[in-house]
């Protein structure tokens, strides 16, 4: 009897033009049956927010040769509304990303949409994998400006992704889907020879001043961000050249009870 194929449900925050977002999909389709539900513009910073007052629409699109959902919201509305309403049957995992940047830090992981996602997968018990790539500035500035990647980087991320995704996915979802947590990803840009996963704590890494004045208008412009890059975090892993892997399980989060 041949073994049934995993579900999985991909969504992202970047939107369903990202470079990242049509590797992933190639990379995914190798480990089961995909189904997509993706914003339908872009709800980077968004966290795990989800759409409170007003509606949701669900375009029926194809994106990079899969059908997909296209959805008017946050990625945690895409993740709900595709778990409950849009899915035939529940998906054995959730991914998120690949996200157009690193995710590392506290506080960088409670902006992210892309961790969003998967914690409201777990929320509803299934497992998530939230999956970031390092960028250097200077691409991360061309993306922003040409939602688009040159041609040098895109060729290199298409080879990291190739090689790096199987090992992820070998390492943290088969034989743990019982285990309604998050792994938390991030691919490093420069990487070492033969780059390691490890895993990683989340650095004590914190942002300021995130808006800037236009006249009567503010607009986000993020200033500074505080590097926690101190052994065993996130940061210092990314920078070692290695992939960071940090497990964040939400029914841990709290339970401490102070003397």
């Amino acid at each position: 009897m041949s073994k049934k194929r995993l579900r999985i449900l991909l969504t992202n925050d970047d939107s369903h033009d990202s470079p990242l977002f049509h590797l992933a999909i190639e990379a995914l389709r190798e480990f089961g049956d995909l189904e997509i539900a993706v914003p339908a513009t872009e709800q980077s910073w968004k966290g795990k927010s989800m759409t409170r007052y007003g509606a949701l629409y669900a375009e029926r699109v194809e994106i990079h040769g899969s059908p997909a959902w296209s959805v008017t919201g946050t990625p945690a509305d895409c993740a709900n509304l595709a778990i409950y309403n849009l899915l035939d049957e529940r998906p054995d995992i959730v991914v998120s990303g690949i996200n157009i940047g690193k995710n590392i830090g506290l506080g960088f992981v409670f902006a992210s949409g892309t961790v969003g996602a998967c914690i409201e997968a777990n929320i509803a018990g299934i497992p998530g994998l939230a999956l970031s790539q390092e960028l250097t500035r200077e691409d991360f500035i061309y993306w922003d400006e040409h939602r688009a990647f040159r041609d040098e980087t895109s060729a290199i991320l298409k080879q990291r992704v190739a090689e790096l995704v199987p090992l992820v996915w070998h390492e943290f979802v088969e034989g743990h889907l019982d285990q309604s947590s998050t792994w938390n990803v991030n691919f490093p840009f420069s990487a070492a020879a033969t780059p390691d996963i490890v895993r990683t704590r989340l650095g004590h890494t914190f942002y300021g001043e995130c808006f800037r004045q236009r006249g009567d208008q503010y607009h986000f412009g993020l200033a500074t961000a505080a590097l926690d890059s101190s052994p065993g975090t996130d940061d210092k892993t990314l920078s070692d050249g290695h992939v960071s892997a940090t497990l964040l399980d939400i029914r841990s989060f709290g339970q401490d009870i102070p003397d």
